[in-house]
């Protein structure tokens, strides 16, 4: 019985000295949440004030060269007329995040607090809310940093997804609506690239769909800013398709693609010159690439003829890049050697 009860005592001291180091080794919170916390806590309210007149130029400097007055009149003119929405509040917290530690490196939540107690005084709490669950997001993201880069895609986007929801709520939601969309799309250039070869029309009309669902209203507005870029993705994601037609049906294809992301005939025509210069460029890359690849694989290696042969010939299909390809050659680089993506290079 003695031994049980020793055995025991044991076993509870144990328990609490792991307990006790637990607590010990836990991180603690930085002076910067703690200041978050404290102004929160108080609860301090600001009253409205007459603020500066707008500063004319304060697009062409940064925000940090005025003052907290000016600062704050210049976040109502940005942000005022979208304060209500949460991504507009996030923009404009991580605006301030940006610099403020820089300037304030000791106190720059306190100034924060200022700064958006004389924009938005009957919002500040709000604010401060907001500010203090991003400062936690970004603390969030760099402790995890080395650790999100050996997981899986989706293993790390639940992760994060997790994370959010726990700081931010519904709101995250709406915070980072355009990540969940480009995300969506992502998803379908993913598969439209691992799937099979052909039926080109169908994967087309496929990612048409994906990117009018996703943008809603938003389309219009979206493709006429973003165009180009998610063009260039759809492109990048059928190359099985393009590599495998000549070059009159690619042609063909990628006019058709241009098309049906919108572009007028007048863009199309550009775009078709366009590549017929780049059908050229790489026709002439190949057969200089064919040519120097016999001459240096002789035995015994180029002689001076050979090399005035080579310099004829980056004059005949380069022009006036025929020098700096030359010195690329010197330093090891060759362009032939690059790969090529159809619609893109």
């Amino acid at each position: 019985m003695i031994k049980n009860k020793k055995f025991l005592y044991i076993v509870l001291i144990s328990i609490s000295l792991i307990f006790l180091i637990i607590l010990f080794l836990r991180p603690g919170k930085d002076k910067n949440q703690k200041d978050f916390e404290s102004i929160l806590t108080e609860g301090k309210t600001f009253e409205s004030r007459e603020l500066p007149t707008l500063p004319e130029d304060y697009g062409d400097h940064k925000l940090m060269e005025y003052s907290v007055e000016e600062i704050a009149r210049i976040l109502q003119e940005k942000y005022g007329k979208n304060i209500e929405n949460p991504a507009a509040q996030i923009a404009m917290i991580e605006e301030l995040m940006k610099d403020l530690p820089k300037l304030y490196p000791n106190d720059w939540v306190k100034v924060l607090n200022q700064i958006l107690g004389y924009a938005f005084p009957d919002k500040v709490l709000e604010l401060m809310r907001m500010s203090e669950n991003l400062y936690n997001y970004n603390k969030f993201r760099e402790s995890n940093m080395s650790k999100v880069g050996l997981m899986s895609d989706e293993a790390r986007r639940q992760m994060v997804w997790k994370e959010r929801y726990r700081l931010f709520g519904e709101k995250a939601d709406q915070i980072w609506a355009m990540e969940k969309k480009m995300t969506a799309i992502g998803d379908t250039l993913k598969r439209i690239k691992e799937s099979p070869a052909g039926n080109l029309d169908a994967k087309l009309s496929n990612y048409s769909q994906t990117l009018r669902e996703q943008f809603g209203k938003e389309y219009p507005r979206i493709m006429e800013n973003k165009r180009q870029q998610l063009t260039e993705g759809f492109m990048v994601s059928v190359q099985k398709d393009l590599k495998v037609l000549s070059y009159g049906e690619r042609k063909s294809a990628l006019r058709e693609i241009r098309s049906a992301m919108g572009m007028d005939s007048a863009a199309l025509g550009r775009w078709d010159a366009l590549e017929e210069e780049r059908e050229k460029a790489w026709q002439n890359q190949q057969k200089y690439s064919e040519k120097r690849t016999q001459l240096s694989s002789k035995k015994g290696g180029m002689t001076a003829e050979d090399e005035k042969q080579l310099d004829t010939l980056r004059k005949q299909y380069f022009g006036e890049e025929a020098e700096i390809i030359k010195n690329e050659e010197a330093s090891g680089y060759f362009r032939a050697q690059e790969e090529r993506t159809y619609g893109v290079n």
